[in-house]
């Protein structure tokens, strides 16, 4: 069940359960995308990806751990962090709170993916393999 903020949003834009919790398209312009993120708990995926494009996160409200190839890193509110499509992560939540952030996707200079155990693939070839 969503928290009562998110919602108060799903009234106002377009929602959608992602990876990890819930997402709103803000604005879209080309392929210019602002989101609103809430994630409420780990990546379900269970494997890290990367993304179509380069990212700006922002920050709102919480925390979470990022886990990445090179190690992990707790983020807490406010920040703002950029990174190229090829940034490999997975997001954890920390001690069972949630982390409301922006995200800020420019234009698509690749298919995102997922790393697994059989190595880097599309998501949704990945998706597929799950499914089967």
């Amino acid at each position: 069940m969503k928290p009562n903020v998110a919602s108060f949003i799903d009234r106002v834009f377009e929602g959608e359960e992602m990876n990890g919790g819930y997402g709103w398209t803000l604005v879209r312009i080309g392929w210019l995308q602002v989101r609103l993120h809430h994630f409420t708990k780990d990546d379900w995926l269970g494997d890290m990806h990367d993304h179509p494009g380069r990212c700006v996160s922002i920050g709102l409200k919480g925390k979470y751990r990022e886990e990445t190839p090179k190690g992990a890193h707790i983020y807490q509110a406010p920040w703002v962090r950029t990174f190229p499509a090829s940034h490999t992560h997975r997001i954890m939540m920390v001690d069972g709170g949630t982390c409301w952030t922006l995200a800020i996707t420019l234009k698509p200079v690749r298919t995102c993916g997922v790393f697994s155990s059989a190595g880097w693939m599309p998501f949704e070839e990945y998706l597929k393999q799950r499914r089967d």
